[in-house]
């Protein structure tokens, strides 16, 4: 039922349909960014809307795991060129309306990856095939990535996490 206040409020915030990439971050990682970003597509597809969720902890990626698919392919190859997009976008096997692409291969230079333009090409293509995308990302507290893909985010989520994230880190999160 949380999931379901979660969604509401967000779909409020949303408003315009052409506003459709949720960014879920956090401050460590250990937070729930993966477990929520799960439930909240698996809300949105109840409603018969078609939503992919794209794994860019590429770092420590957990997607794929929490799926029960595996990480060998995903949007690290897909940037570096070593794998084409009819590959990246994978089926979830959990619901028909809801789509994944796995991190992938943990690269050498993930914060060079998260800037390359053929991210943009990408998110701006599944804008068009998609009634939502929601972006796991990695730990801000830790690294820079994903500052980068607030140029994606119509809305950024930020997760905390009850007796687990430090209040400082909320304090900071404040002026972000």
């Amino acid at each position: 039922e949380m999931f379901r206040l979660l969604r509401t409020n967000l779909l409020f915030i949303l408003g315009d349909p052409g506003q459709k990439v949720i960014n879920v971050l956090s401050s460590i990682g250990g937070e729930g960014k993966t477990f929520i970003c799960i439930n909240l597509a698996m809300s949105l597809a109840l409603l018969d809307k078609k939503v992919l969720i794209i794994g860019l902890d590429v770092r420590k990626p957990k997607l794929g795991e929490y799926i029960g698919m595996d990480n060998e392919t995903g949007i690290t190859l897909y940037l570096t060129g070593n794998l084409g997009k009819k590959e990246l976008i994978r089926p979830s096997g959990i619901h028909p309306n809801l789509s994944i692409i796995t991190a992938g291969p943990v690269p050498p230079n993930p914060g060079e990856l998260m800037a390359k333009p053929s991210l943009d090409i990408l998110i701006a293509e599944c804008k068009e095939k998609f009634d939502y995308i929601i972006l796991d990302t990695a730990p801000i507290g830790i690294v820079s990535d994903s500052y980068a893909l607030n140029r994606f985010a119509d809305v950024n989520l930020y997760i905390v996490r009850a007796d687990y994230t430090p209040k400082k880190n909320i304090e900071d999160a404040t002026i972000l």
